[in-house]
């Protein structure tokens, strides 16, 4: 891989210490979240561990040590305000575009959980198109890649997702490229970072829900992952998407650096994302105790037990037909089912 550019490649920096490589390390906590810049003003948020910006760049001073020390804590390292060893790894380290924040401290310290950056979709049936693909991989491995990624979180909130055409106004749309890539207001370097996803509406501007890959990387869905694993990629992004931050627990998919194959949800995820959408409203072990369906299917409804009437929409007329005919077969046999409950209607059903 060719050498990143705009990050440290010297330890040993600390207070008073000057010249190009402390300018290096100034400038990529200025990137990610640290010191005041343009980056948080442009998403539209506002964080208490950014710092003020250093007169002079190629200086260590006292907001580069202060900035530095809350980027340890962040991550998971000493605190020790210097350019040691164990953080310059960690600069070098692959990662998310997406700049980190905190909105408040406790107890002056970095809550150690997940960040909520304040931002939601009004919906929760979202649509994605692809403005392009990836050039190390097919149509339908991306595709595949992007379903996977998409399904963690559908999974544990009433989020739906389905891909759509370009031109049909979709909430998200997923891009690969470099440098500019499109005209994106924060353009990729040499190798860094992996991606960036916008935030939803509220926070994330005229790019709000969209997702850019850096093709400097190559890209990989087998697993174990031959280069960078694009489904774990691909779900963290998706987080931001949806209105989570960077989490600190260095075990969550929202953690901000890539260590390999991730291709599940955190307890950690799961609350972040929870507490902007809720939980998906599955109802277990519950008998059918009335059908009733209008000329044609149009109209089907299900009494199900202790929740009560419920209209069955699961988006299609034959899948209106299917299932009700399939909780009729339950009713007349007295076999328990399990129901997903969205807005009031009978999403999916499990016998």
């Amino acid at each position: 891989m060719a050498k990143k550019s705009n990050i440290p490649t010297k330890a040993g920096l600390k207070k008073g210490s000057e010249g190009k490589n402390v300018a290096a390390v100034n400038n990529y906590l200025k990137e990610n979240g640290y010191i005041q810049s343009d980056v948080l003003k442009k998403a539209g948020l506002r964080t208490v561990i950014a710092q003020p910006e250093p007169k002079n760049p190629e200086k260590f001073d006292d907001n580069t040590e202060k900035a530095l020390r809350l980027f340890q804590q962040f991550v998971g390292l000493p605190e020790t305000g210097e350019l040691d060893q164990p953080t310059l790894d960690k600069m070098q380290q692959d990662r998310c575009g997406v700049a980190d924040m905190v909105p408040e401290l406790k107890d002056g310290k970095i809550p150690s959980s997940y960040v909520l950056s304040g931002c939601k979709w009004d919906t929760n049936h979202l649509r994605y198109a692809f403005e392009n693909f990836a050039n190390d991989l097919t149509q339908n491995e991306v595709r595949n890649a992007f379903n996977m990624a998409f399904g963690l979180w559908s999974a544990v909130t009433p989020l739906t997702f389905s891909e759509v055409g370009v031109n049909d106004n979709p909430e998200m749309l997923i891009r690969f490229g470099t440098g500019n890539h499109g005209g994106c207001p924060f353009p990729f370097q040499t190798n860094t970072p992996l991606a960036h996803n916008f935030y939803p509406p509220t926070c994330g501007g005229g790019h709000a829900g969209n997702g850019h890959y850096n093709e400097s990387f190559t890209w990989s869905v087998d697993s174990p992952p031959s280069n960078i694993d694009l489904v774990t990629v691909a779900a963290h992004e998706i987080g931001h998407g949806l209105g989570l931050a960077h989490s600190t627990v260095q075990d969550a998919l929202m953690y901000p650096y890539y260590g390999g194959e991730h291709r599940y949800l955190h307890q950690d995820d799961i609350d972040g994302i929870q507490a902007i959408y809720g939980a998906a409203e599955w109802h277990h072990n519950k008998k059918v105790q009335r059908v009733y369906t209008s000329h044609h299917s149009d109209n089907c409804w299900a009494f199900i037990q202790g929740i009560g009437w419920r209209k069955i929409k699961p988006g299609t007329v034959d899948g209106t037909t299917n299932m009700f005919i399939a909780l009729s077969a339950a009713r007349a046999t007295d076999r328990p089912v399990s129901v997903y409950i969205e807005n009031n209607t009978i999403q999916i059903m499990y016998l």
